[in-house]
């Protein structure tokens, strides 16, 4: 049987070669774009901010960027509480909030007093777009979850609504993307992002398309701050190719302060919390108000104040309830609504401001200042928070005594802190009678640096993806391994006495086909693109129970079609089911936007379809040979076993916080590719032993 498949064999092994060379020579490529792009980076020689030319009185730009909150949970009833009876509350500025917009808003609960955070609402790219409900903004409920129908108050937010009253704030400032917060950190950074959800990287960023290396090709100094013990793989930072060029410029919280009190601190600087001081749920909002009051006080203490401005606001709305509907932005909607809050010696008091902002209005703002180009045509065309500022005159810092400040930046903080204590913070006293100012309390501002003819830095975004983490790659070298699978198959399907039937090759045979079907799965879930959708454990959940319903689908179909003796229906069902998905998916996400999760059960399902043609080369000799149980044995124990590395794989991404699917992939192609190998090795020195070979 085998001499007659010599030619078929031989012709498989020059496809191997050719497999091979084509996957070395793409892999040497690789590294050689890889230099390319790391050569061209910007070197980075940047001047003092008091030696740099700007276009305001402003000299440091301060960014803190916390986590999870909509405007309407944080200034839903801003600025009365709907209870406090202080006079001065009454004249007060009252953005577009709760007590303002059309109807009841009994519908939502007030979180208790003395409760500081709220149960996490529902997190990811599908139940953001059930909130949404294409601008209705009433599918919280379902997408969300009721948990997001909760505002906080003068209870829990007083030194925020003290900050506010005192500055200015934005009731108009939008995220750029409704979803969660890779892309919207990717657009404070780059005002682009190549990922719609937290997953990733790859895709990266090159370093050179955002405003770290805008920044250092016009010698504009900048930071940026951490907690030194958080792990690198939570900083959004790592989606930037080339990050590591820059990484003297990533410093920790005590550099910052260090700086801020001796006055060294960069033009422009970020100031990034720990998952215990961004205020997102279930980290508590006291806590991360305790840490702000700690920076802020420090710079209002410090050399650089009558210079600066700090921008205050938080990478997405985390699922809580905000009743404005977000712009349509060349067809795709913003993300929901997030408070913005400036406080600088030149901020208008008691200031609401009305201008559309995101994120990249505050690259806008530092291009602007610094007389930069536009960071790229987003940013261009994005207002520049200009309203907020009066430089007739410098105001002196406002009064922070008696509010929580720690005596570290680091937590735990060790402060006694009453619901009572916080109220009495609230409100303050203005720093100037509020019918004294000499500007309105209310305005707007649509100032574009397009219109103010900018330039552009860069002219185009892309993405990159190191060639061995693309789908191509990761396909080809998927493609050589199914070449050594049809030889294995032919070697395994010689007469009896070739010894296929042996229990080491019906192990190797089994582990190989199911490794070669997990990865299979993988490819199409990273093709078609579910992977992009999903957020959170609870989003993928329905696509895991997909796979493992498929699994066992397919594995009862395989069995049936390879005894029925149809060599080419595996094949045709295989090939064209992801096809199918990929239409279908195509509709529901890209077309229709994907609004409900329960659809990631029936891609699961679906994807699972490739387990019949690798059933088809490997295990055909087994479930023909011997009795329908015995077929079913071997086909259910292979797609039980594809689930488990499928498992594996899917708790090993979620450990290593949702990193680029390519990166798991790609290791164990290269094991799947040596037992593959092995395995036609041992199948071809048993049939030559059997008297098969020539």
């Amino acid at each position: 049987m085998y001499g007659g498949y010599r030619g078929i064999i031989r012709a498989l092994g020059i496809t191997a070669l050719i497999l091979t060379i084509v996957i070395v020579g793409l892999t040497l490529y690789g590294e050689y774009q890889s230099s390319l792009l790391l050569a061209s980076i910007p070197k980075c020689y940047t001047l003092p901010a008091n030696e740099l030319l700007t276009k305001t009185s402003i000299k440091h730009v301060i960014i803190i960027f916390l986590e999870n909150h909509s405007f309407d949970n944080i200034f839903g009833v801003y600025p009365s509480n709907g209870s406090i009876s202080n006079p001065l509350i009454t004249r007060l500025s009252v953005p577009m909030n709760l007590l303002t917009m059309n109807g009841s808003y009994n519908f939502l609960k007030p979180v208790p007093i003395d409760v500081f955070t709220t149960r996490d609402p529902n997190e990811g790219y599908v139940p953001y777009h059930e909130d949404w409900d294409y601008g209705r903004m009433d599918g919280w409920s379902k997408g969300s979850g009721p948990q997001s129908l909760y505002y906080f108050t003068v209870d829990q937010v007083s030194p925020l609504w003290v900050l506010a009253e005192e500055y200015g704030i934005a009731d108009n400032y939008f995220t750029p993307v409704l979803s969660e917060s890779a892309p919207n950190h990717l657009y404070l950074y780059a005002a682009f992002s190549p990922v719609i959800d937290d997953y990733g990287p790859p895709p990266y960023i090159p370093i050179q398309e955002s405003i770290f290396a805008e920044l250092c090709e016009y010698h504009v100094s900048w930071g940026y701050y951490v907690n030194p013990k958080e792990p690198h793989e939570l900083l959004s930072i790592k989606y930037f190719y080339g990050i590591k060029e820059y990484m003297d410029h990533v410093q920790s919280w005590g550099d910052f302060i260090n700086e801020v009190m001796n006055g060294s601190l960069p033009a422009v600087a970020f100031v990034l919390p720990d998952p215990t001081t961004d205020m997102g749920p279930p980290a508590s909002v006291l806590t991360g108000e305790e840490w702000l009051l700690y920076i802020i006080n420090a710079v209002m203490n410090s050399p650089i104040w009558n210079s600066t401005v700090i921008f205050i606001t938080w990478d997405e709305f985390g699922g809580y309830y905000d009743h404005v509907a977000p712009p349509i932005i060349n067809g795709e909607p913003l993300g929901v609504r997030v408070p913005l809050i400036v406080i600088s010696p030149f901020a208008k008091e008691d200031y609401v401001s009305h201008t559309l902002l995101t994120h990249a209005s505050i690259i806008a703002f530092i291009d602007y200042n610094w007389g930069l180009p536009a960071l790229n045509y987003y940013v261009a065309s994005s207002n520049v928070p200009l309203d907020f500022f009066y430089f007739n005159y410098t105001r002196p810092p406002i009064s922070l005594r008696g509010f929580p400040i720690p005596g570290s930046i680091y937590p735990p903080y060790n402060i006694n802190v009453t619901v009572s204590n916080l109220v009495r913070l609230y409100p303050a006293e203005p720093q100037i009678p509020l019918d004294q100012l000499p500007y309105s309390r209310y305005g707007s501002s649509n100032i574009t640096l397009l219109q103010l003819n900018s330039t552009v830095y860069v002219r185009h975004n892309w993405a990159y993806t190191p060639i061995i983490y693309t789908q191509g790659y990761l396909w080809l070298v998927m493609s050589l391994i199914m070449v050594l699978l049809v030889m294995a198959s032919l070697y395994l399907n010689a007469p009896r006495d070739s010894q296929a039937g042996s229990l080491p090759i019906k192990a190797l045979v089994v582990i190989v086909a199911s490794i070669t079907t997990s990865i299979i799965v993988g490819l199409v879930t990273l093709t078609v693109g579910f992977i992009n959708y999903i957020g959170n454990v609870a989003e993928s959940l329905p696509l895991i129970l997909g796979y493992f319903i498929g699994l066992l689908v397919f594995s009862i179909v395989g069995l049936v079609l390879i005894r029925l003796g149809n060599a080419w229906a595996p094949l045709i069902i295989s090939l064209l089911t992801p096809l199918i998905l990929y239409v279908v998916f195509y509709e529901q996400a890209v077309v229709n936007y994907l609004m409900n999760d329960s659809f990631f059960l029936i891609y699961g399902v679906l994807s699972a379809a490739p387990l019949i043609i690798t059933m088809y080369l490997l295990l055909r000799v087994y479930v023909i040979r011997g009795s329908w149980a015995v077929g079913l044995m071997y086909s259910i124990v292979s797609g039980l076993l594809s689930f488990l590395i499928i498992i594996v794989v899917a708790r090993e991404y979620i450990a290593l916080y949702q990193p680029g699917l390519s990166t798991l992939l790609l290791p164990i192609e290269l094991v799947d590719l040596v037992l593959a190998a092995m395995l036609v090795l041992i199948a071809r020195t048993r049939v030559r032993v059997g008297g098969y070979g020539g």
